[in-house]
């Protein structure tokens, strides 16, 4: 599994978000792209962001996390 995983949709119940969730046990970086709170692809971006994950709201957070991690 990659150090940094960023999610940029998921729905409630996806492979993208299993995935996050296991990074998030596994103590990795994962970060999610927020979206608005009635669309269905952003569900689990915003789950994931309210269980710990990242937020990227802006180029520099997502060149922050990998210079971080290098």
């Amino acid at each position: 599994m990659a150090e940094t995983i960023l999610v940029v949709e998921a729905k409630k119940r996806s492979g993208s978000l299993i995935t996050a969730s296991i990074g998030l046990e596994e103590n990795r970086n994962v970060c999610a792209i927020p979206g608005r709170i009635d669309a269905p692809l952003s569900l689990g971006c915003n789950q994931l962001i309210a269980e710990g994950a990242k937020p990227i709201t802006e180029v520099k957070d997502l060149l922050e996390e990998f210079l971080l991690t290098n």
